[in-house]
């Protein structure tokens, strides 16, 4: 006898239907008020005098709505205008990629991390290069297009191109290096899908707003501890304590966001809220910024677990070590040029 999963009663669904388009057109609404009062005024984040609320309320009162219903808005704001984006590229899902130009294309685009990824390589198997379905694997959870507009929403611009330029080159170079080694050995053969468990697989509803709700629900834990130490940092302003960090100290800075970001699991761009404090408050290098959110997207452990049974652990070794050698590369080039 199979167990049937409950159904939402209409009412419910209604409810959800209602409540994600008031939260969505609220964020919205005051993202314009925001925005118009901030040219108005003059005010800037690096100026606060200018602004009346700051002058009239207590400091931890300003920093409370800075901290954490910003961020709140930024964030949905972001996931909203990814699925819309992602909306329309639902399409390709039809195609499997013949290159690495294609693999990357079709990784960025669709919106899945590391655990909803092989069950989608497990048919292209036999259809395509080990170089292409590598590619293809690091490039799906380090990009889509909330995370895209996520990056810039919340971090900026600049760490948006980055993020981008380097998922490309991290997916591209590992690919190639992979199937080298692959070629060079002869060790190589495909073991069977081994499914794992997730609370952030693809959410397939077909309502933008709905789908924005639910992401952001996921998201919450993350955007409240990133909102905490936002706020203890600009409340307390613990200077010396992070001087002694010295998180511009390299290549030590990038070794520790790299270690740190290994063990970790995120996904749909919780990588980039858990930076937001560090990058404010802290000197950490824009490098080693790329290097966690690398780190903890393309080489976490969940990855490496399904990897193991998917391309066994000789090449999983290998594909490991190339990753965290390009990581050391990139962060340094990074901090060279800016």
């Amino acid at each position: 006898m199979t167990s049937r999963k409950p159904v939402a009663s209409p009412d419910k669904n209604s409810r959800l239907h209602l409540n994600s388009r008031i939260l969505v057109f609220g964020v919205i609404g005051i993202s314009i008020i925001h925005t118009i009062y901030m040219n108005v005024m003059g005010y800037s984040p690096l100026n606060h005098n200018s602004c009346v609320v700051f002058k009239s309320l207590p400091k931890w009162f300003f920093q409370l709505y800075e901290s954490f219903i910003e961020l709140f808005v930024v964030v949905i704001l972001g996931v909203f205008v990814g699925v819309l984006i992602e909306r329309y590229f639902n399409k390709i899902k039809r195609f499997y990629p013949k290159n690495q130009w294609l693999a990357f294309l079709y990784g960025a685009i669709l919106p899945v991390c590391s655990c909803g990824v092989l069950p989608l390589i497990d048919s292209m198997k036999k259809r395509t290069s080990l170089k292409t379905i590598i590619t293809f694997i690091i490039a799906a959870p380090l990009l889509n297009p909330y995370i895209m507009v996520v990056s810039f929403t919340v971090l900026g611009w600049k760490y948006m191109v980055l993020r981008i330029v380097f998922s490309f080159l991290l997916s591209f170079l590992a690919g190639w290096l992979l199937e080298f080694v692959s070629n060079r050995y002869k060790t190589f053969s495909w073991g069977e899908y081994q499914a794992c468990v997730s609370d952030c697989d693809f959410i397939p509803s077909r309502d933008p707003f709905i789908k924005t709700t639910l992401m952001t629900k996921k998201l919450v834990p993350y955007i409240l501890a990133a909102g905490t130490l936002s706020f203890i940092f600009a409340i307390i302003n613990p200077k010396q304590f992070l001087e002694a960090l010295n998180f511009s100290l390299e290549p030590w800075s990038t070794i520790v966001m790299t270690a740190i970001g290994i063990p970790l699991y995120v996904c749909n761009g919780t990588d980039i809220i858990f930076l937001k404090p560090l990058m404010q408050y802290t000197d950490l290098s824009m490098g080693s910024a790329i290097a966690f959110s690398l780190s903890a997207s393309a080489v976490c452990v969940s990855s490496i677990a399904m990897l193991l049974k998917f391309i066994g652990k000789n090449l999983t070794i290998a594909l490991v070590s190339i990753l965290i050698v390009l990581i050391f590369i990139f962060s340094a080039v990074i901090n060279l040029f800016l």
